[in-house]
């Protein structure tokens, strides 16, 4: 059991780190790893804490996880919208459909690496840590146009937002 306590913290630490410096825009001390890099890097520690894995479920997730999600990459970057940044709402249904089939067809693994309880989890976490970006991406954009100053957005406050890790 301190073992898994170990590891979660330094999970947590790691997690802490990369947001602090990727929600400042500063580059990490001594790393010069691109933003996609750092992103993945704060995907997995919100993941590995948000779900409390252990190190056999570790084991087990985490190969399959990268496939699906290298899989739904490869989907994205397949997708192509018009010179108008338009999209035919057949094409978006079809892509929408190919998303939901290959949630489906990772479930199943998924439910062997994890159980059910915490693949119900892990779909939900994903749409969570997007929405935790987009509010770490607003609150970049109004520093910028701050000046870099205060990072507070309009109405005052400190942004208020979401925030990672549990609530």
């Amino acid at each position: 059991m301190k073992t898994i306590t170990k590891l979660n913290l330094c999970l947590a630490m790691l997690f802490m780190i990369n947001l602090q410096a990727f929600a400042q825009g500063q580059p990490e001390p001594n790393t010069q790893g691109n933003k996609g890099e750092k992103i993945e890097a704060l995907r997995i520690a919100f993941i590995s804490q948000q779900l409390n894995l252990n190190p056999q479920e570790a084991q087990k997730f985490w190969p399959v996880y990268n496939q699906y999600h290298n899989d739904l990459k490869t989907m994205h970057q397949n997708f192509k919208m018009d010179a108008n940044g338009q999209v035919d709402a057949n094409r978006q249904l079809d892509f929408e459909q190919k998303k939901l089939d290959l949630k489906k067809k990772y479930k199943n693994e998924f439910d062997g690496a994890l159980g059910k309880d915490k693949v119900n989890q892990l779909y939900n976490l994903e749409h969570k840590f997007q929405e935790k970006l987009k509010d770490l991406r607003e609150q970049r954009q109004q520093m910028k146009g701050n000046g870099g100053k205060g990072g507070q957005r309009p109405g005052g406050g400190n942004g208020g937002g979401r925030q990672f890790g549990p609530r």
